[in-house]
């Protein structure tokens, strides 16, 4: 569907939870569509993994997003790199199990610091450079936001919830500046936390029936490059065939 061989030449973007599964098939996409895409995850190794596939226009920052400082730290060493941040990309994230019961606060403020209060921190961190170039934010969320059932998976629920409603408040508040802003909520996806999800339950993995990261990743992609006339806010995308999980 692209014009141009490389719609994003030039571009620079950075990538949350790029280590592997999802964020990894983004910053794929992301670096052959031109950007150049800082990756950020904890594992140097799977960082390693990922610069390799996404080529020459990729590079990696290792680091624990919920760390203090390491916000600015990102934006810092994007910018050190690329003249401007126009893609800002959150799939960082962790999945705690466990009933209201049974959780431990510490575990539930975990989450919460992850999946919630560090994109907080680094949108908050990216918005001047954001403004500037008229950039967009993607979140990448979970279905278990329309879930009709969530025993066991509360605390994952619960800030997932709340990244989405964070995802609708800066919209409202930064598309006055330019700045996009798209959540992206696939389901079940072919990722090393699905495979683990599978084996708890004692069920079998198979990975060709889920969906593809690289599916999420064109569909996301495809919307970060839409005409400036228009803004895709909510994507959801879904497996084709039941899983039985």
């Amino acid at each position: 569907m692209f014009e141009g061989a490389d719609p994003l030449f030039g571009r620079g973007a950075l990538v949350t939870g790029a280590g592997r599964g999802i964020g990894r098939a983004i910053t794929q996409r992301l670096a052959a569509l031109g950007a150049t895409v800082l990756c950020v995850s904890r594992t140097q190794s799977e960082l390693d993994e990922t610069v390799r596939s996404a080529g020459p226009r990729a590079f990696a920052l290792a680091l624990d997003i919920s760390a203090d400082g390491a916000a600015q730290a990102m934006v810092d060493a994007l910018l050190a790199r690329v003249p401007s941040l126009d893609i800002l990309v959150h799939c960082a994230g962790i999945m705690q199990t466990g009933s209201v019961e049974g959780m431990n606060l510490v575990d539930f403020d975990r989450a919460f610091r992850i999946n919630v209060r560090a994109p907080y921190a680094l949108t908050q961190a990216a918005l001047p450079a954001l403004k500037i170039s008229r950039g967009q934010v993607l979140f990448v969320n979970s279905s278990i936001i329309r879930a009709a059932n969530t025993a066991g998976r509360g605390t994952h629920a619960v800030t997932q919830s709340a990244l989405k409603a964070f995802v609708n408040c800066l919209r409202d508040e930064v598309n006055a500046d330019g700045v996009r802003v798209l959540s992206i909520v696939p389901g079940r996806t072919a990722t090393p936390r699905q495979e683990q999800l599978f084996a708890a339950a004692g069920q079998p993995y198979r990975p060709e029936l889920l969906l593809q990261p690289e599916d999420v990743a064109e569909l996301a992609c495809d919307a970060l490059v839409l005409p400036r006339t228009a803004e895709a806010t909510d994507l959801f995308v879904r497996l084709m065939q039941k899983s039985p999980l």
